[in-house]
């Protein structure tokens, strides 16, 4: 009995032993299993941040070359406020850089992402300002200041955009660069379809500038003042004098000056030239001004020439008969020294008809050309294509020579024109040929077009004429008004809707205030509102009675008298000029005595040609030995 209970004591305790022995362990286990995951988050986090770090090195690289590429490579964004943009972003990214590396957050997953689109921003901008992707060009209007016209017919070409130029000076922009345009930059590409571009032809010469007072200054100050407002035309001139050598001691004009404006400058050598020989400098690439202040302050006898040059700009120099750096004796017209200005490269014109617009805009800007183009339809030639070129192949031309050039639109195609107004319009533009021919329609209404000898869309040949079918509106007989009276005649025309006028002549055979004859023969056809001339008769001719008195065999008088109970209706009506005015109630009043003044105006500020100023004319009766007086519009 004991033995077993010593032997259940042993093996409880045995077991409780035990249990504390696996606790033990378990708790070593746990402490080992901690230790690991706190030395693997550990080397997690290093890893983390090794990357983080990696990528803000790069953002801060991408930066930098952001700011250079900003600062040499875009000419588009070559301006001052673009510059300090990048240079803030730039300072900006550093600050941001310097704050990241040193933060001591656990979680640096906001300053990885931002890292990220720092990346995205720079990488994009560098990739478009260098030209290796540019999205805007296939969906809007690009801005092309400083560009290149080269740049702008490539876009255009690539882009459907007909490109209208104009030339202007410009001190800021460089020859053939852009200085604006007339569509902002932006603008959806589907609403344009022309583009006009202002080019620069560099400084204008007749600009005005302010010339100072420039006596006492040097030569050294003239000439910098001189080249950099572009004067072109300053004369000068040497002299002995008491003041200082080589100053201005004589100026013709100072003030509000043009740059080709004539000045002349009168310097002083002093009192003695004080040398007889000069060493001759190196005139190449320099200006006529200042070639001929150095030869004229140094005395040297010289001869200015001109040629072409493929090397050295046009007015500058390209070469000179005495080497620089000879010694050359002033005065001595053995000496005489010919400097040879450039006329530009010897142009010789290739086939322009054969080319495209990018190809002649390249060689017109590579020869310092001026670029003229204008369009036209032609059936014969390819849209887009050389119509013709004001220059044959072969031609010899010099810089500054205007190319003016005819491009094809393609084939003209008849439109959709809704009046003739529209039509004339259209074809006056397009110089297209075209006649009227003119047709009774009893659908459509006087004036207006029948047809057109093109349907909509039908392509018009070169020099074809296209014809014009117009209403006459319907057809009207012409009544016989031969016999009737005056008011009968106007009535029957009135219901017909034909206009009338009447004109009066003397007849014996038919009674007074009938017709006599009408300007249209009766039965023909003619148009509503035409206006048919009706004769009147005015009765017989009136005779004058004159009695004749003889006396003393030698001498002879007659006398006449006039009615003046004979009278008639005045008949006034006013033509498109003073002259057919006169000829009308002339013509319209046979028997009345008219005396017509010509007026400038009407005294109620009425100045229409042939209008009738004086009034209450119309319908009265007058005799026919009065002179009636008139005044008309001249």
């Amino acid at each position: 009995m004991d033995n077993k209970n010593t032997n259940k004591k042993n093996k409880d305790k045995k077991d409780i032993m035990t249990n504390e022995k696996s606790k033990n362990e378990i708790k070593e286990d746990i402490k080992t299993t901690k230790k690991r995951s706190e030395i693997e988050e550990k080397k997690n986090k290093e890893n983390k941040h090794i990357v983080v770090h990696f990528f803000l090195f790069v953002v801060l690289i991408l930066a930098i070359i952001y700011f250079i590429v900003n600062l040499f490579f875009n000419k588009n964004n070559s301006n001052i406020d673009t510059l300090i943009n990048s240079l803030l972003i730039l300072l900006f990214t550093v600050v941001y850089v310097a704050v990241a590396f040193t933060t001591n957050r656990k979680n640096k997953s906001m300053i990885l992402f931002s890292s990220f689109l720092l990346l995205a921003y720079f990488g994009y901008g560098i990739v478009t300002n260098l030209n290796f992707i540019n999205i805007s060009d296939n969906t809007t209007v690009k801005d092309f200041s400083n560009k290149s016209l080269t740049e702008v017919m490539k876009w255009a070409a690539k882009n459907n955009v007909e490109i209208k130029q104009e030339y202007e000076y410009s001190d800021m922009v460089s020859e053939y660069e852009i200085i604006s345009q007339d569509i902002k930059a932006g603008t959806k590409l589907e609403d344009v379809k022309e583009l006009t571009v202002a080019v620069s032809e560099g400084p204008n010469p007749n600009k005005e500038v302010v010339v100072p007072n420039m006596i006492s200054w040097n030569v050294d100050k003239v000439t910098d003042f001189v080249l950099k407002n572009y004067l072109t035309n300053v004369e000068v001139e040497f002299v002995e004098s008491d003041k200082a050598q080589d100053t201005v001691i004589e100026q013709s004009k100072s003030g509000n000056l043009e740059r080709d404006e004539k000045l002349k400058l009168t310097f002083s050598y002093g009192e003695e030239l004080g040398f007889s020989e000069v060493k001759l400098i190196d005139f190449t690439n320099k200006t006529k001004f200042e070639v001929e202040l150095y030869l004229k302050q140094h005395h040297i006898l010289y001869q200015f020439d001109r040629d072409y040059s493929d090397d050295i700009k046009r007015d500058l120099v390209m070469k000179q008969s005495i080497k620089a750096g000879k010694m050359v004796k002033v005065e001595n017209e053995d000496e005489k020294v010919i400097v040879t200005f450039s006329k530009g490269a010897e142009i010789k014109v290739p086939e322009l008809t054969k080319m495209d617009l990018t190809e002649i805009t390249d060689w017109v800007i590579k020869n310092r050309l001026k670029l003229e183009f204008s369009d036209k339809y032609d059936a014969k030639v390819k849209e887009n294509n050389i119509i013709s070129a004001s220059h044959k192949k072969g031609d010899i031309i010099e810089q500054g020579t205007t190319i003016k050039v005819v491009i094809s639109k393609g084939s003209l195609k008849m439109p959709n024109v809704k009046s003739y107004d529209e039509f004339r319009e259209w074809a006056d533009k397009y110089d297209v040929k075209y006649e009227e021919k003119h047709e009774f329609n009893e659908d459509i209404p006087s004036g207006e077009v029948i047809s057109y000898s093109y349907k909509k869309g039908e392509i018009i040949k070169n020099d074809d004429v296209i014809m014009v079918i117009i209403s006459d509106g319907v057809a009207i007989k012409v009544p016989n008004l031969v016999g009737l009276s005056k008011n009968d005649a106007a009535s029957k025309l009135k219901k017909l809707g034909l206009n009338y006028n009447f004109v009066y002549k003397n007849s014996n055979s038919v009674a007074e205030g009938k017709v006599i004859s009408q300007s249209m023969s009766a039965g023909s056809e003619i148009s509503k509102n035409t206006t048919i001339t009706i004769t009147v008769s005015s009765g017989k001719a009136k005779e004058v009675e004159n009695k004749n008195n003889n006396s003393n065999n030698s001498s002879s008088s007659s006398t006449s008298t006039c009615d003046k109970s004979k009278t008639g209706e005045l008949n006034i009506q006013a033509g498109s000029s003073g002259a057919q005015t006169k000829a009308i109630i002339q013509q319209m009043n046979p028997n009345h005595k008219f005396n017509f003044v010509f007026v400038e105006a009407c005294d109620n500020g009425d100045s229409s040609p042939g209008t009738v100023c004086t009034l209450g004319l119309e319908g009265s009766i007058r005799n026919f030995c009065d002179t009636i007086t008139i005044k008309v519009v001249k």
